[in-house]
């Protein structure tokens, strides 16, 4: 697990050099924080996590099943992009989501947080002076807290799960220079659905 952080810290550092190299010719590195709401994928791991303690019943189909109960404010995002060619840009988000409940027979709330480390690549196939239309593709890894509390076999984490990451952009706009305004529609492990953000190039 280590040696595969090793590896990502690595490439990113090399991406980054790489673009640096061509600074001149292409002088954009792009810093974005963005918003998307409520992350279905991991709520739903969270309830199945929980779900004897939320909802009050071990089945969805008995009487004492109330829904879901589980409480989130959205996924914020946070990237570091490199355009090394006008088409193509690399980069790294890091995203994360805290979700919470109450147990239907009382006690403590529950809680747990979702983390995303996604390395990522946009191809942009329209470009302007202050509009942008592009599709990408990032895979990476997720750290789900507080979702279980037996260790994990695969990172030997008290607690927290590591699991893999894919998120797509199907359609994606920038409108803005130095800055920008950011529109996704994104599906994958993080969410389903809308992004938008906020970014500055330099």
């Amino acid at each position: 697990m280590k040696r595969f952080v090793l590896i990502l810290v690595l490439l990113f550092g090399v991406q980054a050099l790489y673009a640096q190299r061509f600074r001149d010719q292409y002088p954009q590195t792009e810093v974005s924080v963005s918003y998307s709401f409520y992350p279905r994928l991991a709520a739903e791991d969270f309830l199945s996590a929980h779900f004897d303690a939320i909802t009050g019943s071990s089945s969805p189909y008995s009487p004492g099943y109330r829904g879901s109960q589980i409480h989130c404010v959205g996924l914020l995002t946070g990237e570091v992009a490199f355009k090394l060619r006008k088409w193509f840009t690399v980069g790294v988000q890091l995203a994360g989501a805290n979700f919470w409940a109450d147990p239907a027979q009382g006690g403590g709330r529950i809680s747990g947080t979702a983390v995303y480390l996604l390395p990522n690549v946009r191809f942009t196939y329209v470009r302007s002076e202050v509009f942008n239309m592009y599709s990408g593709i990032g895979l990476g890894l997720g750290v789900l807290s507080g979702f279980s509390a037996d260790k994990s076999a695969f990172a030997g984490i008290g607690g927290a799960d590591i699991e893999p990451a894919i998120q797509a952009v199907p359609v994606g706009i920038q409108f803005g220079r130095t800055i920008y305004g950011i529109a996704e529609v994104s599906v994958g492990t993080m969410n389903v659905g809308l992004r938008a953000g906020i970014g500055y190039r330099f």
